[in-house]
C-alpha cells in the first residue's frame, strides 16, 4: 500500500507541476514505465460531441495526434462516458468493437484499456493506456490503474478547468483587440487580416469571409483564404445558392460537418471541388435584423461543433455591431438613412444598363422628393429633418422589394432602382408605398412627389434614363403627392 501511495503522490505531483496539460502524458508514462508495460497513452477530454486527444505519450508511431479533435460517436469514449465502466481490448488483431481500434491497429497497437476519469459522479475523460502486445495488461494490472485513476481524476479536472478558463481569458482579451482593431478603421478590408489572424488562434480555418446581405445577393466584403476558391471581395452570388440562405431563414447559425456527405446548396458543390470538407456560417446582427454571415471553410471534415461554434458566436455578438457600423461608414453608404448613396447609385445603374443592354429585360427608375420637407426643417430644426429622412429611408427598405436598391440621392431626395420589373407592375408597388407615406408621416405631414423612368422605354443611356425621371419628378413637385411616369397628365397618380 505504501508503494502504491508514494506512486500517486508522485503523480499529482507531476500534474500540479506541469505547465501545459500536453506535458502530463510524458510525465505520467515515465513514472509508470517500472510498473506497467506502457507505448501509448492519452487522456481524452470530452467537448460536446467531440473528443480532444491530449496529453498523448508515444513510444509507437500514432494514428491520431496531440490536440486533435475527432468526432465522439462509434469511439469506445463515448461508450466508457456513458457507462462510467473500464474497457478492456485484450487483442485488436482478432476483434475491433470500434471505429478508433482499426486505427489503432494499423500503428502497432494490440491491446488497450481505457478507464473512465470521474469528478462529482460524472466522467469528465478517459484515460487511455495501451500496448504492442496482446493481453499485455494482467487484473493486477487494472485494478492497480483503476485506484490511480481514482485519485488523479481530482488534480486533472482541476488542471483541465484551469486551462479552460485562461482559454475564455484570453479570448475575451482577442475580442478587446479586435474591437480595437475594427474600431480603428471604417474600412473593413484594411482590418480583415488583423482580425483572421487573431482568430486562426482559437479556430481552424483555410478560409474565412464576411458576405454582406444586399437583395437576394450575398457580397463578400473581406475574404482571408489559404485555398483559392476564386470568390473575390466585392464579388455578389444569388444568396440562394449560398448556406447563408439558411441562416437568414432560420436565424441561427448553420454548420456543415461533411460537404460530401450533406451537400444542399449549389455553392457547396463548388467548395468540394475546391476541397473544402466543412463549414460554418453565423449570422451577423444589427439592430435585431441580420444584415451578413461570417463565414469559415475547413479542408477537413468535422472541424466545427458546438465547442467552435459558441466561441465564435461569443466573439460575433460583440463584434457584429461594430462590422455592420464599419460597413455603413463605407464610401457607399450614406450613414444617416442606412442606405446607398449616390456614388453607388452611379455604379448600379451603369451595371444594370450594360446587363440589361446584353441579355435584354427590363428595370424601372424612381426619384422620390419629400413634399414639405423645408417647412418641417425651418420650424423643428435639422435634428428633426435629420430623423424624418431615417424615418422615410426605413418605411422604403421595409415596403419595397428585397432585389430593389434604394440610395440617398440628394437633400430631401431618394433613388430607387428596381430590377426585373415593368412600369405597370412598379407603378402598383410605388402607389402602395405613397400611401404608407402619407399615412405613416401623417403627424409631419409628408407626401412623396415621384418621377418613374423605365429602362428601355424611356432611353437606354444613363443620361436619358436619369433625365426622364428629373423631368417627371418636377411636374409632381407641383401638385405635390403626385407619381408621374408619362409625358401625359392623364398618366398621373395621385
Amino acid at each position: 500500500m505504501k508503494e502504491i501511495l508514494e506512486l500517486i503522490y508522485k503523480l499529482d505531483k507531476a500534474i500540479v507541476k506541469a505547465q501545459k496539460f500536453s506535458e502530463i502524458g510524458d510525465k505520467i508514462l515515465e513514472i509508470l514505465s517500472d510498473k506497467i508495460s506502457i507505448k501509448w497513452m492519452s487522456i481524452c477530454t470530452i467537448k460536446e460531441d467531440k473528443l480532444l486527444i491530449s496529453a498523448m505519450s508515444s513510444k509507437i508511431p500514432s494514428y491520431f495526434k496531440e490536440g486533435e479533435l475527432i468526432p465522439l460517436k462509434g469511439t469506445a469514449t463515448e461508450y466508457v462516458a456513458k457507462t462510467g465502466l473500464v474497457l478492456y481490448e485484450e487483442d485488436l488483431s482478432k476483434e475491433q468493437k470500434f471505429w478508433t481500434g482499426k486505427y489503432h491497429y494499423e500503428s502497432g497497437i494490440r491491446s488497450i484499456l481505457r478507464l473512465p476519469l470521474i469528478f462529482e459522479g460524472k466522467v469528465f475523460a478517459v484515460w487511455v493506456i495501451a500496448s504492442d502486445k496482446p493481453k499485455a495488461y494482467s487484473k493486477e494490472d487494472i485494478e492497480l490503474l483503476k485506484t490511480i485513476a481514482f485519485q488523479i481524476s481530482s488534480p486533472l479536472r482541476a488542471f483541465i478547468l484551469y486551462e479552460e478558463i485562461k482559454k475564455q481569458a484570453e479570448l475575451l482579451e482577442t475580442i478587446s483587440k479586435l474591437i480595437k482593431t475594427i474600431l480603428s478603421h471604417i474600412d473593413i478590408d484594411l482590418i480583415f487580416h488583423n482580425f483572421a489572424e487573431e482568430l486562426k488562434k482559437y479556430v481552424s480555418f483555410e478560409r474565412l469571409s464576411i458576405g454582406i446581405l444586399e437583395g437576394e445577393k450575398i457580397k463578400y466584403t473581406a475574404i482571408s483564404e489559404l485555398i483559392q476558391t476564386g470568390r473575390l471581395i466585392g464579388m455578389s452570388l444569388p444568396l440562394k445558392y449560398t448556406a447563408s440562405f439558411w441562416v437568414v431563414q432560420n436565424q441561427k447559425t448553420l454548420i456543415r460537418k461533411d460537404l460530401i456527405k450533406e451537400k444542399e446548396f449549389l455553392l457547396e458543390e463548388v467548395k468540394v471541388k475546391q476541397g473544402i470538407r466543412s463549414t460554418m456560417h453565423v449570422p451577423l446582427i444589427y439592430k435585431g435584423k441580420i444584415f451578413g454571415t461570417l463565414n469559415l471553410s475547413s479542408t477537413k471534415p468535422e472541424t466545427y461543433g458546438e465547442f467552435e461554434k459558441f466561441l465564435i458566436e461569443s466573439l460575433v455578438s460583440h463584434i457584429s455591431t461594430v462590422i455592420a457600423l464599419a460597413y455603413l461608414y463605407s464610401p457607399l453608404y450614406n450613414h444617416l438613412t442606412e442606405v446607398y448613396n449616390r456614388r453607388y447609385f452611379d455604379e448600379k445603374l451603369d451595371e444594370l444598363i450594360n446587363y440589361y443592354e446584353r441579355y435584354g429585360g427590363e428595370f424601372v427608375l424612381i426619384l422620390c422628393d419629400l413634399d414639405n420637407f423645408k417647412k418641417l426643417n425651418d420650424i423643428y430644426g435639422h435634428v428633426e429633418g435629420d430623423r424624418c429622412l431615417k424615418e422615410v429611408a426605413q418605411l422604403l427598405k421595409a415596403n419595397l422589394r428585397k432585389t430593389d436598391l434604394i440610395f440617398r440621392y440628394g437633400g430631401d431626395e431618394f433613388a430607387i432602382l428596381m430590377p426585373n420589373i415593368s412600369l405597370k407592375d412598379s407603378l402598383k408597388v410605388l402607389k402602395r408605398l405613397k400611401s404608407i407615406i402619407k399615412e405613416k408621416m401623417k403627424s409631419k405631414e409628408i407626401t412623396l412627389s415621384i418621377g418613374v423612368s423605365a429602362y428601355p422605354k424611356d432611353g437606354k443611356t444613363r443620361t436619358e434614363i436619369i433625365d426622364i425621371a428629373d423631368i417627371r419628378l418636377l411636374r409632381a413637385k407641383k401638385k405635390k403627392d403626385l407619381i408621374v411616369f408619362s409625358e401625359f397628365e392623364e398618366n398621373e397618380f395621385f
